[in-house]
């Protein structure tokens, strides 16, 4: 069944403040924030140039927008203008987070590091540094456990490695105290974030191309299921999987409909449908197909009765009924 949905402006990455009472989403240098009930835009703010993601403080105050360069700008919430930027460490990341009085952003950026941004001094800590010739593949922090996880590869490519965690509490503010511990070890590869990593309410799911599965562990990365990926239409591997926030949907976009991309001229290439699948996660049946170009992120949200899909040109939202 194709879809017919809400088109929002801003997209790339989603941010869904907790209650799911808003989004936040971004368009070159330009953060939009949405009701999520209405759908309605609450603010359009200009930003630094390239921004890559925001996010929206617990208390509704601040929003903080991160760029390609990894300067941090912090955005007053009622007038929508800047109240600082920081460089923080220069360097592109993933998306940050507030701490849950508002006071404080951790940032996580490409090198590993993990970093403190204080609102009120306006200076950057950096809480854990990673060590020389040691590479971060992957670092997110995880809503439901609290917890940020980072995966730290032996080499570049399908990489062994671990995968650590550190807890944010008050302590772990501290420098002294700011430490990964690791949760696991990965002798063959880890996890193919670029494929898609999910970290829903009691399971974490990644995708196995190599071995046409779905892989289901617990919150530690301990594999509990191997799940067939199931049939679609399309007649290209999946690109990347996300599995919904309840566990109840798998959403698997498969870019390009084309065999062999290689063979068609560039020119050409934009001109070749794109395919997007929602499945139940459980009995594999399509429930939806989307054709949005260029997927960059998705979620749900209302018990996982409503989606949001992300794109580089737009945000559209539908529900699955």
């Amino acid at each position: 069944m194709k879809s017919k949905d809400k088109k929002l402006s801003g997209g790339f990455e989603i941010f869904m403040a907790e209650g799911e009472s808003l989004i936040a989403l971004i368009s070159r240098n330009t953060v939009y924030v949405y009701d999520l009930a209405s759908k309605e835009r609450i603010l359009a703010a200009k930003t630094v140039s390239n921004a890559s993601c925001a996010i929206v403080s617990p208390d509704k105050k601040y929003i903080a927008a991160k760029n390609t360069s990894g300067t941090l700008a912090l955005i007053s919430m009622e007038s929508g203008l800047e109240l600082c930027r920081c460089p923080m460490e220069m360097c592109e990341g993933e998306m940050p987070f507030f701490t849950l009085d508002s006071r404080h952003v951790i940032d996580l950026d490409w090198g590993g590091r993990v970093m403190l941004f204080d609102t009120e001094s306006k200076v950057h800590t950096v809480l854990d540094n990673t060590r020389l010739l040691v590479r971060c593949d992957f670092i997110h922090y995880d809503f439901f456990s609290k917890r940020i996880y980072r995966f730290m590869a032996r080499n570049f490519g399908n990489s062994p490695g671990i995968v650590q965690t550190m807890v944010i509490d008050e302590k772990h503010l501290d420098p002294e105290h700011a430490e990964f511990t690791t949760l696991r070890k990965f002798p063959f590869s880890l996890p193919d974030h670029m494929k898609g990593v999910s970290f829903c309410k009691s399971h974490n799911y990644w995708l196995d191309l190599d071995k046409k599965k779905i892989i289901r562990s617990d919150k530690n990365f301990k594999v509990k299921a191997r799940l067939g990926i199931p049939k679609s239409n399309s007649i290209s591997e999946p690109k990347k999987m996300w599995v919904s926030p309840n566990e109840k949907y798998l959403f698997i976009n498969y870019g390009r409909q084309c065999k062999d991309v290689s063979k068609v001229p560039l020119g050409e290439r934009k001109n070749l449908p794109d395919l997007s699948v929602l499945f139940d996660l459980q009995s594999g049946e399509i429930v939806k197909e989307f054709a949005y170009d260029y997927v960059s992120d998705f979620t749900m949200f209302g018990k996982d009765s409503s989606y949001i899909i992300a794109t580089w040109s737009g945000t559209y939202i539908g529900t699955v009924e």
